[in-house]
């Protein structure tokens, strides 16, 4: 069995407040988790922006189509999945 086989894998975005932030992950910011993927799955056909909304600093912010990337990590158990991404 390889390492990667049992990878969790979800779609997030870069929270925008920043400053909130800096305290934490410096180089590649706060990431939010829209939904769960995996490998392969394409990304979503999104028509365009979208809120999302980030439960460490209580900011909602606006976010393009092409913010969306694909984040190797796990899902806390309470987690429950943007609209957009159920």
């Amino acid at each position: 069995m390889r390492a990667w086989e049992n990878s969790a894998y979800a779609w997030v975005v870069i929270c925008k407040n920043k400053k909130f932030h800096k305290h934490t992950n410096v180089m590649f910011g706060h990431k939010i988790p829209l939904g769960e993927t995996d490998l392969y799955e394409p990304p979503l056909a999104l028509d365009g922006p979208f809120t999302a909304y980030c439960d460490e600093c209580g900011t909602e912010c606006s976010y393009e189509p092409g913010d969306v990337l694909r984040f190797e990590q796990e899902l806390p158990a309470f987690f429950e999945p943007h609209r957009l991404f159920k």
